[in-house]
């Protein structure tokens, strides 16, 4: 017959200060994991921004270099350029010509090289017409409208006039510009005018080439051997924005470019952005968690004013998603570990609770849980005017197993017992042993004490079957006491007394059977010995 393995039939629980004291050490556990967990990513995330950040400064640093570069570039070919042209009495504008195209293969982000001459109203003819000799041969003055429109007009009365006698490289737009009188246009003619008086290379405002891109100028007096200051011809230099920064394709797509160029109107300073391209477009969230990136430098020291910014808005997924899936990872191997070790200690708990309240080698309850169960049982029939039974068993002949067998055999019988008391109960039942090989059965809620002698009658059954042990048969006895509540007795150790007198009487009537506890009256007139009830034990053998 296969028996089932004894089962805990109520659990005890710790005391309150304990289960607190170890739900204090969890929550402390996790505090700590979490505030781990919150070190960890805040330590990466960290990491990442001051890297993004340091990449880019540096390649706000790079974009500032070139763009330093290019602006000493040009003051550098201005220079050159005025000198070639200051270096013969007579401007010789083919050769100018030649050196312009020179210069401009070698530095392709100037946009255009020009020469422009001061002509007094009584030569202007004169001046035209040599011009038209020179291979110019329809060089005409005239002037701009407001519009932007150029057209060839009678210029009036004027006492100087400014022409463009030269532009290079020369297109089918530039030529436009040939006899343009400069005069017509303030800001440029207002930087020409401040380059002659300070004698050093000035820019103007920014204003819109033809084709639409924004550029300022650069100009620069010409003076010939021998001359003092004044001059009558000017160097200058069209400086084209977009050509200042590398091509679309080589600027990072998260970063708002702006280049600035500061002038002055009407003597108030005036800003202008020659330069602004817009960054792709960036998330709330990334708002939210990442800083907003940017870098300021100013160029002043240049005779062109311009100032760099650069804008960045730090994206989720510009950071290093290995690192953070890397602490993701620990985090949940941590987290995993404190609820593996919170479930290791409840184990161990609930071991040591299971051994201090149960048989270490039978599993079940032991004296102490017995006792309570038998109160409360006891405590709860009263008030509900039911009845309980207790039987006490005692194993018949179980030295001789251990002197026979070794103490392993007898462990063995011990443990089946306890297995198939099991299989003789209700799961309400409780069954406990009270050490060496006493046990003890309490039977909560019967109808009466003929359901507590059947089960007693089952158990004996199931007790003196033989016992299995490697492959000997072991035959052992079992005798039993049954006592009733209220019957019996009217507490807890009543009961229980009344039980183990009734399963001593059975052991002495002749063991391997059960019998039932009864109290009777003293007949004896002697009230000396009329003091004590006198019991009669009733046996009935199995």
């Amino acid at each position: 017959m296969k028996h089932r393995a004894p089962r805990p039939l109520h659990r005890q629980h710790l005391p309150l200060a304990l289960q607190r004291g170890r739900g204090r050490h969890y929550a402390l556990a996790l505090a700590l994991w979490a505030v781990a967990t919150f070190l960890a990513f805040a330590f990466i995330l960290q990491s990442n921004v001051s890297r993004l950040t340091r990449e880019f400064n540096d390649y706000g640093e790079t974009l500032q270099t070139r763009l330093r570069d290019k602006l000493r570039a040009n003051e550098a070919v201005l220079y050159g350029f005025a000198s070639f042209l200051g270096a013969r009495n007579e401007v010789d504008l083919s050769a100018a010509t030649h050196y312009a195209n020179s210069v401009l293969s070698r530095y392709p982000h100037i946009y255009a090289l020009e020469v422009v001459r001061r002509v007094g109203a009584d030569d202007l003819g004169r001046f035209v017409a040599a011009q038209r000799r020179s291979g110019q041969p329809e060089f005409a003055l005239h002037e701009c409208r407001a519009d932007g429109n150029c057209d060839e007009r009678a210029m009036g009365k004027r006492p100087t006039y400014y022409p463009i006698v030269l532009v290079a490289p020369e297109t089918a737009l530039s030529k436009g510009m040939l006899g343009l009188d400069l005069a017509t246009r303030p800001q440029a003619f207002k930087g020409l005018l401040q380059s002659e008086q300070q004698g050093v290379a000035v820019s103007s405002n920014a204003f819109r080439l033809i084709e639409g891109d924004l550029a300022y100028l650069m100009l620069r007096p010409v003076v010939h051997p021998g001359e003092a200051r004044t001059a009558d011809t000017y160097a200058m230099m069209v400086v084209r924005a977009i050509d200042l920064v590398p091509p679309p394709s080589a600027l990072h797509g998260n970063v708002r470019h702006t280049i600035l160029h500061q002038g002055e109107e009407d003597g108030k300073p005036t800003t202008v952005a020659l330069l602004n391209t817009d960054a792709e477009a960036s998330d709330a969230i990334d708002a939210w968690v990442l800083p907003h990136l940017r870098f300021e430098r100013s160029l002043e020291g240049f005779s062109q004013p311009l100032y760099l910014n650069l804008e960045r808005q730090l994206r989720l997924r510009d950071l290093d998603f290995s690192t953070l899936l890397l602490a993701a990872l620990t985090s949940a191997l941590a987290l995993a570990l404190v609820f593996l070790y919170q479930r290791a200690q409840v184990r161990q708990q609930r071991a040591i609770e299971f051994l201090a309240l149960h048989d270490s080698l039978t599993g079940l309850p032991n004296r102490h849980v017995l006792h309570g169960h038998l109160e409360k049982s006891v405590a709860l029939a009263q008030r509900r005017h039911t009845r309980l039974a207790v039987l006490f068993i005692d194993l018949d002949h179980f030295k001789p197993i251990n002197d026979r067998f070794g103490h392993p055999a007898g462990d063995a019988v011990l443990r089946q017992a306890a297995s198939r008391l099991h299989h003789c109960i209700r799961d309400c039942d409780v069954a406990a042993r009270l050490g060496g090989d006493e046990f003890v059965v309490l039977l909560t809620d019967i109808r009466s004490a003929e359901d507590a002698i059947h089960v007693a009658e089952k158990i004996s059954a199931e007790l003196t079957s033989p016992y299995t042990f490697g492959e000997d048969d072991i035959p052992v006895g079992a005798s039993i006491g049954v006592a009733v509540f209220p019957d019996d007795g009217d507490s807890a150790d009543a009961i229980l007394q009344a039980a183990d007198q009734a399963m001593y009487a059975t052991k002495t009537g002749g063991r391997n059977g059960f019998g039932r506890y009864r109290a009777v009256a003293s007949p004896s007139p002697d009230p000396a010995s009329a003091t004590e009830a006198e019991t009669s034990l009733v046996a009935n053998a199995g």
